[in-house]
């Protein structure tokens, strides 16, 4: 078992951000990330600094990762569980001694093995039960931690696990269909209204598009969230394209003349030679909405989008996209609108034992989406 652990260690400066130690839990042990600065990501052995007066471990690379499940596999077993009681005797080791072995600097591996030898039950468990046993158990005393680059899955099973609240409920099947349905591709020009999702959706598409094209990051007060893309540890190349716009002082920046039609042209004022081509309407390939109630914004920011434009509104409920669906519906401003839950449940993959689990997900809100017409 190894930890996995979602760190990028390559672009972090030692001398600003590793200037005293830093320290962080990691099951039970206490860890010090600063022995793992400059190193390539992968596989970590957890290991006891002998000059060291404090418990706390230090981070060595290792190629070989010893599982317990490899080590016992010769192991006898049982036919069925139905002789094995849940009275708490089985195990003949204490929490004491346990804590006694930590204490002599064995290693998870080490102790995970005198935890076997002293279960009363354990050669009497089917190969089922004896694998799950020890999966928890190297969960608890594992001593390898696997660090690993940033991306954009990690990151969106990271906060959803942590509190899905966080990024508004926002699973990583879903993102997904974020991205298809608004057409991100590079290149392209895209706007993303972000209301409470740390930048994860930003993110993704700076990802996607590696450069090639504009993001134009939307907000309203305040200044963008933009967590996630931090912790994505992005290139200038990569961050290029991204662009923060206020639309309250876009509002105020756009330049409106009476055209012999009488609508209202608006554009935002290009400002250097750098600056990227003008935020207008009818100018942006795909717009992306993330809130809660995107009722009052949606039509407005649509009038962003380009003809042909697709467009996926995100909600984690559905009754303020339904009054959004229908007011594209109204106003004729867009086809193929679709309003859609994701639906995800996950499954255990292993041989005779393939199945669905038990827990899953309520729901992973909803998505309005289309492609704009005039």
């Amino acid at each position: 078992m190894v930890w996995q652990f979602k760190i990028n260690f390559l672009q972090v400066n030692p001398s600003n951000f590793f200037s005293r130690l830093r320290t962080v839990k990691i099951g039970r042990d206490k860890v010090d990330l600063s022995t793992a600065v400059g190193k390539p990501h992968g596989t970590f052995k957890l290991v006891r600094d002998k000059d060291a007066e404090s418990n706390v471990l230090i981070l060595e690379p290792s190629d070989e990762v010893v599982e317990m499940k490899d080590k016992l596999k010769d192991l006898n077993s049982g036919e069925n569980n139905k002789e094995i009681w849940d009275d708490g005797t089985s195990q003949q080791l204490k929490k004491e001694d346990i804590e006694e072995l930590r204490g002599q600097g064995l290693t998870g591996s080490e102790i995970v093995s005198q935890l076997v030898e002293n279960s009363k039950t354990f050669q009497i468990k089917t190969e089922f039960s004896q694998e799950k046993y020890l999966n928890k158990k190297e969960e608890k005393y594992s001593e390898w931690v696997d660090i690993m680059k940033p991306n954009i899955r990690h990151l969106a099973k990271h906060f959803h696990s942590r509190d899905p609240m966080q990024i508004l409920n926002l699973r990583p099947d879903t993102l997904a269909m974020i991205m298809s349905l608004a057409n991100i591709k590079s290149g392209g020009k895209f706007g993303v209204f972000d209301g409470g999702c740390q930048g994860l959706v930003t993110a993704a598409i700076l990802d996607r598009i590696q450069g090639q094209g504009t993001v134009w990051n939307l907000f309203l007060r305040g200044s963008p969230q933009k967590r996630v893309i931090q912790a994505m540890n992005f290139t200038p190349e990569q961050l290029k394209p991204l662009k923060n716009c206020s639309l309250t002082k876009l509002k105020e920046a756009l330049i409106k003349e009476e055209n012999e039609d009488g609508e209202a042209p608006a554009k935002m004022i290009k400002l250097d030679e750098d600056a990227p081509p003008p935020l207008e309407f009818g100018s942006l390939d795909g717009l992306v909405i993330i809130c809660r109630r995107p009722t009052t914004i949606a039509i407005e920011l649509a009038r962003l989008l380009a003809p042909s434009g697709n467009f996926a509104i995100f909600s984690p409920y559905s009754e303020p996209l339904s009054e959004t669906y229908i007011q594209f519906r109204e106003c004729n401003m867009a086809v193929n609108l679709q309003l859609t839950e994701s639906w995800f449940r996950t499954h255990q993959v292993l041989p005779l034992r393939t199945h669905p689990e038990v827990t899953m997900s309520g729901s992973g809100g909803y998505i309005l989406s289309g492609i704009k017409v005039v």
